[in-house]
């Protein structure tokens, strides 16, 4: 087969100046031969063209054959030079966030889970109370379990507990999970190639025990918002009659309240016992008005039952990237 790369391409990528024909001979000489100029140059001048044989089935993209156009030059030839650009490398702020928060979270006596990223429509939504909505799936899935990628991080902590009924729930079992769901986005654009998705960092938690824990599970969601720097408001405060929030340095113009998730307002509603759920609304200098970030609240026993859970559950999912 063929694969071609720009000369501009590979002399950049690498930080060598060679001319296409000598290029050429550098890829004959690793094994990429016959290798020639094409007659038509693109946009970004001369295009070479290799020769992949069978045994390089890891030639794949134009970076690999600059690789390999490297290693036949010589890396000991490659004159080193000081870059142009002077920076300091550093951790994302969204993943940064995500680690403190896994520290504190674990404090509370939460276990961290790792889960697939595929799940099946059933578990995604079905199984979950919710309806059926677009989500990114799979052309070709290996078998049901892998049909689409994840919209909310719930049905992994759900399996988990369905796979691990031999832990003690006598003093409650408490899991969470900090990563990335993919949701549909046909609006925000970040590069040329339009994928019609994007991913949302979350953070999901449930206790499950011989009682729902729900005052367990909203006193994570304030303890989350206290680490974020985030205020309750007056009157939220007043509701729960706790005045600690008033020491804890926060973020200016930064608030959240909660308020109860009724049926049918929400796609979210039939996860949730029917008067046992709320949403999470927060206030802040990016949105202005109140937005809802995530909810939480004692699981319907049919989702219970969907998942073959024993035992009472009550669970929290909220967007990260709202609280940066």
């Amino acid at each position: 087969r063929k694969e071609t790369a720009s000369v501009k391409f590979v002399n950049s990528l690498i930080g060598i100046d060679v001319d296409p024909e000598p290029m050429a001979q550098l890829c004959n000489k690793i094994q990429l031969g016959p290798a020639r100029i094409l007659p038509e140059a693109g946009e970004d001048g001369p295009i070479l063209e290799v020769t992949v044989p069978p045994t390089r089935s890891d030639i794949l993209h134009a970076v690999d054959i600059a690789e390999d156009i490297g290693i036949s030059y010589g890396y000991n030839n490659i004159v080193k030079t000081v870059p142009q650009t002077c920076t300091v490398g550093g951790e994302q702020p969204l993943n940064q966030l995500g680690d403190l928060l896994r520290e504190e979270i674990g404090r509370a006596g939460y276990v961290e889970v790792l889960t697939h990223g595929l799940c099946s429509i059933n578990d995604n939504f079905t199984a979950l109370g919710r309806p059926i909505t677009e989500a990114v799936s799979l052309s070709n899935p290996a078998n049901v379990e892998y049909q689409v990628v994840r919209t909310t991080l719930l049905p992994g902590l759900l399996k988990t507990l369905q796979h691990n009924k031999s832990m003690s729930f006598t003093g409650g079992f408490k899991l969470f999970e900090i990563s990335d769901v993919v949701l549909p986005d046909k609006e925000h654009v970040v590069t040329e190639t339009v994928v019609g998705a994007k991913n949302a960092r979350r953070v999901c938690a449930t206790y499950a025990g011989p009682t729902s824990g729900f005052e367990i599970i909203h006193g994570l969601v304030d303890r989350i918002m206290t680490l974020c720097e985030v205020a309750p408001e007056e009157e939220y405060v007043s509701s729960s009659g706790n005045k600690t929030n008033k020491l804890v340095h926060c973020k200016e113009g930064w608030f959240y309240t909660i308020r109860e998730l009724k049926q049918g307002a929400s796609d979210y509603a039939g996860t949730y016992f029917p008067g046992r759920a709320a949403e999470i609304l927060l206030t802040s200098p990016n949105g202005g008005e109140r937005v809802v970030i995530g909810t939480f609240g004692i699981l319907h026993p049919e989702v219970l039952a969907n998942f073959d859970i024993n035992y009472p559950t009550s669970a929290v999912e909220l967007d990260l990237e709202a609280l940066l």
